[in-house]
């Protein structure tokens, strides 16, 4: 197993004389199902793991966040504080009737708005991020974030709940990463997480146009077995599976889609300019196709 959740790998573009084997089951044979931007999607012929081929290395995923925070998607996302915020308010209320007293990490923290939701409900909340650019917008707020990776990270104290919001598919070892979060857990705490699910009725609709299926930030691609599989290998035990919508205006769901799949956004944009700027601006918890995984530890 390497030693950091985002080890190094081969450059896009780039392909392995010898496959990696499956992040969730060893296997090294795999089906091709499509390709986008450069990467192959690729099934285990396992386990039925999605993953992309190549995967990305260190370097290249830093590079991408911290360009796409500075200027890009991510900066467009840490901007856009009502939607943030009414999202993380929604899953502090999903997590909370799971979690036991005492205080909480979230993995991913990026600009702060679920410290702050968690902070608002009364929750002893940290957080970190690999972003230092996230990080500094988090701690210029007063919140307790610092810039580390899931190696990297020294807690200063167990938790009673540790959080990872869109995150699990975003790491190159996801294996490591959850025998890491062991360490951070209290006894009988919880991990709470979402990942985007690959047999979701928007995925199977939208297929390789899905706005998850995002190379090169989005490595490994999960749905309800695979995702619960994963967990169990390293003794976390699902206690709930539900799905996670989103809190999002339409002209916010607008600028998702013109960067995760400008063919639907042209579309949908020219239904979005004939609404009312009302209905444009107003807060819907939509359904993206995530789910939310609370597990005892």
């Amino acid at each position: 197993m390497p030693s950091s959740p985002f080890a190094a790998g081969p450059a896009p573009g780039e392909r392995t004389a010898d496959p990696s084997p499956c992040v969730l089951c060893g296997e090294i044979r795999r089906d091709t199902l499509f390709h986008k931007q450069g990467y192959d999607f690729v099934r285990c012929a396992s386990c039925s793991l999605v993953r992309l081929d190549p995967v990305p290395d260190e370097a290249t995923l830093r590079e991408v966040y911290e360009r796409s925070y500075e200027d890009g998607l991510y900066a467009v996302f840490a901007n856009a504080s009502d939607v943030r915020s009414a999202t993380a308010d929604a899953r502090v209320a999903a997590v909370a009737p799971h979690a036991p007293e005492g205080p909480w990490l979230e993995v991913g923290c990026s600009a702060g708005a679920f410290l702050e939701a968690a902070g608002r409900a009364g929750v002893d909340i940290d957080g970190f991020d690999l972003s230092q650019v996230a990080v500094d917008a988090a701690q210029r707020r007063g919140l307790s974030a610092v810039q580390a990776t899931a190696e990297s990270f020294v807690p200063q104290r167990r938790y009673a709940c540790v959080v990872a919001f869109d995150v699990l598919e975003h790491l190159i070892d996801p294996n490591s990463f959850l025998e890491r979060a062991h360490d951070w857990i209290a006894p009988g705490g919880r991990i709470a997480l979402t990942v985007p699910d690959i047999k979701s009725p928007q995925a199977r609709l939208m297929r390789r146009h899905w706005y998850y299926y995002a190379p090169p930030v989005h490595i490994s691609y999960f749905d309800r077995g695979t995702v619960t599989r994963l967990l169990e290998r390293h003794r976390y035990w699902p206690i709930s599976i539900s799905s996670a919508p989103k809190v999002m205006t339409i002209d916010y769901a607008l600028t998702q889609l013109e960067a995760f799949n400008p063919l639907v956004h042209r579309a949908a944009a020219l239904l979005g300019r004939a609404l009312p700027e009302r209905w444009r601006q107003s807060a819907l918890h939509i359904p993206t196709g995530e789910i939310l995984v609370v597990a005892s530890a």
